[in-house]
């Protein structure tokens, strides 16, 4: 039996992980040019792996990254990682920069709560620029929401919120944001912003629709949701130490959690003709 672990798996092979290198000449390493999707693996797969490399192939395409590797040798590499990790549930990361270079790391992850994790955050104004096309990409140069995130945690949050310089709620420096309204829940338009995977489930799962919500309305919301492609539902329970609605995980927080479940535990549309499997895709 595969002992569970971390599994890493750079260009071809499977190699230990303190042997995993990049080349100095590599356009990652040298300029941070390239794109790395983080995935939820259940059952020995990532249900959502095809989601998550249509976006980074139109990602590549946008910003003229190429080449790339194939389509085909990601997902082989995934599996491949997967399978000798032995981790379930498992957390993938697969790195492609333009050399071509494919990097699958695939370890352990915690499984799921039963409720919503309650986490805190802190809102960071002027952090969110909804002119910023290149934050709609999930490329390595990520420095910007690493320094938010680490802006939060010295303040003993767990997350940091990006707002635009009038206040108006965009995302999170690890999640997309959800906010339930008087008029239904809410996300902000993936301008200037990264449009998630679990973003791109949750919202037709709750019927949001897309603004970017100014900072009176946000603050008094009753709820605040983080959605993320690996942890899932986070209810906001605190805004700079201050509560959110009754300081609990509530009904849109359930929602999304079940939503985003579902989509973890279907069987992929790539292997439904092979296994004869039943039921339809989440949308």
């Amino acid at each position: 039996m595969t002992a569970v672990g971390r599994a890493v798996w750079l260009d071809g092979a499977l190699i230990p992980a303190g042997r995993a290198a990049l080349s100095i000449d590599d356009p990652g390493t040298r300029w941070g040019e390239g794109l790395f999707e983080t995935m939820r693996a259940e059952g020995g797969r990532v249900a959502l792996l095809e989601r998550h490399l249509d976006r980074l192939e139109a990602s590549a395409a946008a910003l003229g990254l190429a080449p790339m590797p194939p389509r085909a040798a990601m997902r082989a590499a995934v599996a491949e990682a997967l399978a000798a990790s032995g981790a379930e549930p498992a957390r993938v990361r697969l790195t492609a920069t333009p050399r071509p270079t494919l990097l699958v790391e695939a370890g352990p992850e915690p499984p799921l709560p039963d409720e919503p994790a309650a986490v805190t955050a802190l809102a960071l104004r002027g952090a969110w620029w909804p002119g910023n096309a290149i934050a709609e990409h999930k490329t390595l140069s990520f420095l910007g929401h690493r320094v938010a995130q680490r802006r939060a945690e010295r303040a003993g949050a767990g997350h940091a919120l990006l707002l635009d310089a009038d206040g108006r709620l965009g995302e999170a420096a690890l999640a997309n944001v959800f906010v339930a309204t008087e008029a239904g829940p809410a996300t902000a338009p993936a301008r200037g912003l990264l449009p998630g995977v679990a973003r791109a489930i949750a919202a037709p799962a709750v019927g949001a629709r897309e603004e970017a919500l100014p900072e009176p309305v946000w603050r008094a919301a009753p709820e605040i949701v983080l959605t993320n492609a690996v942890a899932g539902a986070l209810a906001v329970v605190a805004v700079d130490g201050e509560p959110v609605g009754d300081g609990r995980p509530g009904a849109l927080a359930r929602a999304i959690a079940t939503a985003l479940r579902a989509a973890w535990s279907s069987v992929p549309a790539a292997e439904r003709g092979r296994d004869g499997a039943q039921g339809a895709e989440v949308a």
